[in-house]
């Protein structure tokens, strides 16, 4: 989120230390200056306003209608091979284009999808008829409600989508291509079908009806495909821009790194990834900062991704908008650095970052563009679980 916000010329920052909060408060009124270090710390002093210097408004932002796609209901569920841009998004289609062009060491999960139209196809069931009087309804106020009131809304919308019943046909067809891709059957089938269904209701969640409202998206357009991959059992999950995102330098790498699964890295949680760059030509690693979060997320499982065909638009930094679920919630545990293989062992961290950082050159190579990756380190193997075009870059780059 943070490097999206810079690449949007957006500040944003998060503070953990109460002394440096206490500080700002009392700068209350005035005038800072602010900068940005290599290591990404925000760095403030008191600025001075040159005479005649006006605060400048905040740029408006675009409303500019967009139209997308709008696909129908063709099949319950599709296996990765029939995945295409009609009826996945993003997350989807990118690793069905990197089948048969990453090398064998780079391993990409096994995935099937529930794709656009599934859901207003289980919306239209006699079983579903009073939910889906209850959600039209629902729909019909969204935009007409006051902005003090529109979150009581979403939140009775979001509750009538998770009380939706599944189709013997969904079920079946599920089943099938699960079989199929190689994934296992979920032991708790009401479980994973609250997880379908937490990723549909996520497209009533506060900042994705924002999102659409502030880039003028119709409601109607946004449809979510059901991603289902199995977790890796991460030890370490890694990001990968392969693009500097704070140099622009498009011969250098830039990766972060956290113990366990990659939540503690993309979500709200306190401390440092390890995070360091690497010359796409020389494969010279330069650490610029060791990490410091004190938990890491350990999982297994299935994970129900939410896969829009509102997320990866040509400049507009969709990601993260919607929500994915694994049934199974992670387990959280203290990490101790002292025993971390990555940090007590350099010939074994020099090999992982030279190894992330040629992931990134790999499969920006084969796609074409930058990209933004995520992956993990489990049991010695390397893998892509989702790649999508790095934001703030030209695609023409390399």
């Amino acid at each position: 989120m943070a490097i999206r916000a810079r690449n949007a010329d957006v500040l944003f920052a998060t503070c953990y230390d109460s002394n440096i909060i206490a500080e700002l408060k009392s700068l209350k009124g005035h005038r800072l200056r602010l900068s940005v270090n290599a290591t990404g710390d925000v760095i403030f002093e008191e600025g001075r306003q040159a005479k005649g210097e006006d605060a400048k408004p905040p740029p408006e932002q675009s409303t500019v209608t967009r139209r997308l796609f709008k696909p129908g209901f063709t099949v319950y569920a599709v296996t990765a091979d029939d995945f295409n841009e009609g009826n996945v998004g993003g997350k989807s289609h990118n690793l069905k284009e990197l089948h048969g062009k990453a090398p064998d060491w780079i391993h990409l999960p096994a995935s099937v999808a529930l794709p656009f139209g599934v859901f207003k196809e289980v919306l239209s069931r006699k079983e579903n008829r009073e939910v889906s009087k209850q959600y039209e309804a629902l729909i019909g106020r969204i935009d007409k409600e006051k902005e003090n009131t529109r979150y009581g809304i979403l939140g009775k919308l979001r509750k009538t989508v998770m009380s939706l019943s599944a189709p013997e046909e969904l079920v079946l067809s599920l089943r099938e291509a699960m079989y199929k891709a190689g994934l296992p059957w979920p032991e708790n089938w009401e479980g994973a079908w609250g997880g379908i269904k937490g990723v549909w209701a996520s497209k009533w969640n506060d900042r994705a009806l924002l999102s659409r409202k502030i880039r003028g998206i119709p409601h109607d357009d946004l449809f979510m495909a059901v991603l289902i991959q199995e977790v890796v059992e991460a030890e370490y999950s890694f990001v990968i821009h392969t693009v500097n995102p704070f140099t622009g330098d498009v011969k250098e790498v830039y990766a972060e790194v956290v113990s366990g699964l990659g939540e503690t890295l993309v979500g709200n949680y306190p401390g440092r990834a390890l995070s360091f760059t690497c010359n796409k030509d020389g494969i010279e690693t330069k650490i610029k900062a060791f990490p410091s979060k004190s938990i890491g997320l350990f999982g297994s499982g299935l994970i129900f991704r939410s896969d829009s065909n509102g997320e990866d638009l040509a400049d507009y930094a969709g990601a993260g908008l919607y929500d994915s679920i694994m049934p199974e919630p992670p387990v959280e545990a203290r990490l101790d650095y002292t025993k971390e293989l990555l940090i007590k062992d350099k010939d074994f961290r020099n090999e992982f970052m030279v190894s992330v950082a040629k992931i990134g050159v790999i499969i920006e190579e084969a796609l074409g563009f930058p990209q933004d990756i995520e992956g993990a380190y489990c049991k010695g193997k390397y893998h892509v679980v989702q790649t999508r075009p790095q934001v703030g870059t030209a695609n023409d780059v390399i």
